[in-house]
């Protein structure tokens, strides 16, 4: 019987190699479940992985789905700011629509100004090196 980490494992692998389009619904806990010859349970808690991980958004009732690829925006960071990642609350979550498992960064300025960037949106760069 599979655990949930060696499913979360499998279903990552072929989600980063293409099996499942960016969009592309997953199967249902039940089909999962029967697939790697574990309980639901089992399956639910793989699928809490990868929607932490950003890689799956899901919503109770629906099929989870795989998170679409998005383009990234670059900033360029002021002189002497500091970044920091934070995870999303689920109110900001359900705001920007984007699900759970996104990080929020956060841009502190010498000045003491902070701004929030989504970490699935933006990539940072000073003096024309990126930060990722």
């Amino acid at each position: 019987m599979a655990g949930f980490r060696e499913v979360a494992r499998t279903l990552r692998r072929q989600i980063l190699d293409g099996e499942y389009a960016p969009g592309a619904r997953l199967p249902s806990e039940a089909d999962l479940a029967k697939r790697f010859g574990c309980s639901r349970d089992t399956v639910r808690d793989a699928m809490a992985i990868l929607t932490y991980e950003g890689h799956v958004v899901s919503r109770r009732g629906f099929l989870s789905s795989i998170r679409p690829r998005l383009t990234r925006i670059v900033v360029e960071l002021p002189p002497n700011a500091t970044v920091t990642a934070r995870p999303m609350s689920l109110d900001e979550a359900e705001q920007i629509g984007c699900g759970r498992g996104v990080s929020m960064l956060e841009v502190h300025t010498f000045e003491g100004g902070v701004c929030s960037y989504r970490a699935d949106l933006y990539t940072f760069t000073t003096g024309g090196r990126n930060l990722e």
